[in-house]
């Protein structure tokens, strides 16, 4: 039953639109997605593109997190 349901709300996204809501904020430009009706995964990408989220994209996110993250420490290490 709850597959069927899944899928009617799929086809419910696909006539009506998809509903998204940040699930992750990489950094300030990148933003990974999902659609709070079908739970299609997406991600925004630095030119403002919504792509499907698949395992490379991820891992990209993922990486480009750590990236900022550290540029962020370095950044309040120095004017500390």
């Amino acid at each position: 039953m709850s597959k069927n349901y899944s899928s009617l709300k799929a086809i419910g996204c696909s006539i009506i639109g998809h509903h998204y809501q940040v699930s992750y904020k990489v950094n300030d430009h990148i933003q990974e997605i999902c659609c709070s009706k079908c739970h299609k995964q997406m991600t925004r990408t630095i030119y403002g593109k919504i792509v499907p989220l698949n395992a490379r994209q991820a891992q990209i996110n993922r990486t480009l997190n750590d990236v900022d993250q550290r540029r962020k420490q370095a950044r309040t290490q120095l004017y500390s």
